[in-house]
């Protein structure tokens, strides 16, 4: 449950009997996504898998 306690956005909860973590709704209040916006290193990305190609080509362009 350690997630439920970090999370700067208190967007994990605990579902307590299903003994699980409820970890994303897709932030349907925002135009974006909190998680990737906040992520200090880029690592995190939402999309369909053609726009997670585009994204990678892209930066090996860049190389």
């Amino acid at each position: 449950w350690m997630c439920v306690m970090v999370c700067p956005f208190g967007a994990i909860v605990q579902d307590v009997e299903n003994h699980i973590a409820v970890k994303c709704d897709l932030c349907p209040d925002r135009d974006d996504y909190a998680c990737v916006v906040a992520c200090p290193t880029g690592a995190l990305f939402v999309g369909t898998k053609e726009e997670f190609e585009k994204k990678i080509k892209e930066k090996k362009a860049k190389r």
